[in-house]
C-alpha cells in the first residue's frame, strides 16, 4: 500500500468520524430526553408550567390523536388523546416568526383563562432549525409559562392539515376538537373563538 493510498483511508476514516458525530449532535438536539446541563439551565430559566396529567384514560371519537409526547420542560408525558377540555393546544416553533409573534398572545390568554381554559402548547419538532433548546431559549425570551410539550417528528401538525404552523386546535369539555384556526393570530382573536367555540368567556 502506497502512501498516498494510506492517506486516502485515513481521511475516508477520519470523514465517517465527523459525519457519524454531527449525526448524533442532531440526534442529540432533537432528543427532549437528552438533559444536558444548558438544557436544564434553559428549562429553570423558561420556568414553564407543569405539563398536565390527564385523568381520562381513553381517547375520544373525533377527539385529538393518542400521540405521547414528552414534556418540553418539566412534568409527565402527555398523551394528547387524554386530554379533555375546555382547553387550547396551540403548535409552534421557537424558530418559527408567526409563531414567535403570536405567542405573547397565547401567553396572555393563558393567564387570563387560569382555572376556566387550560392551554399546552406543541412544539413542532419538523420545523426546520428546531429543537428542544430553541423551543426553550424562545419560551425563556417571550416569557411564555404556559406548559408544552416536544413533537420531535411533527405528527400532530400533519394531522391538523394546517399545512404549516402556527395552529390552534379548541378541545370541548368531552374530548372533541371543536374547531382548528390555522395560521397566525391576531389580537382578541383567540377569546373570541373560544367564546364561540368552547362556550366560555375570558377577557384577553
Amino acid at each position: 500500500m502506497t502512501q498516498k493510498q494510506r492517506s486516502l483511508i485515513a481521511l475516508g476514516i477520519v470523514a465517517l468520524l465527523v459525519a457519524g458525530a454531527a449525526a448524533v449532535n442532531r440526534l442529540t438536539a432533537k432528543s427532549p430526553s437528552a438533559w444536558t446541563a444548558e438544557r436544564t439551565s434553559l428549562a429553570a430559566k423558561a420556568d414553564l408550567a407543569l405539563c398536565p396529567n390527564p385523568a381520562a384514560t381513553t381517547a375520544v371519537p373525533h377527539g385529538l390523536p393518542a400521540f405521547t409526547f414528552p414534556c418540553l420542560g418539566h412534568g409527565p408525558s402527555v398523551n394528547l388523546g387524554q386530554l379533555r377540555g375546555p382547553l387550547v393546544v396551540n403548535i409552534w416553533a421557537g424558530t418559527c416568526p408567526p409563531c414567535r409573534l403570536e405567542a405573547p398572545l397565547v401567553q396572555q390568554f393563558y393567564a387570563a383563562a387560569a382555572g376556566r381554559v387550560g392551554v399546552l402548547g406543541v412544539v413542532d419538532g419538523a420545523y426546520p432549525a428546531e429543537d428542544v433548546d430553541d423551543a426553550l431559549d424562545a419560551a425563556r425570551g417571550l416569557r411564555l409559562h404556559y406548559p408544552s410539550v416536544f413533537d420531535a417528528s411533527g405528527k400532530l401538525v400533519s394531522w391538523s392539515k394546517s399545512g404549516g404552523i402556527p395552529a390552534t386546535v379548541l378541545i370541548d369539555a368531552s374530548g372533541k376538537v371543536a374547531y382548528v384556526e390555522r395560521g397566525q393570530l391576531k389580537s382578541g382573536q383567540l377569546s373570541h373563538l373560544v367564546r364561540q367555540y368552547l362556550g366560555v368567556s375570558v377577557d384577553a
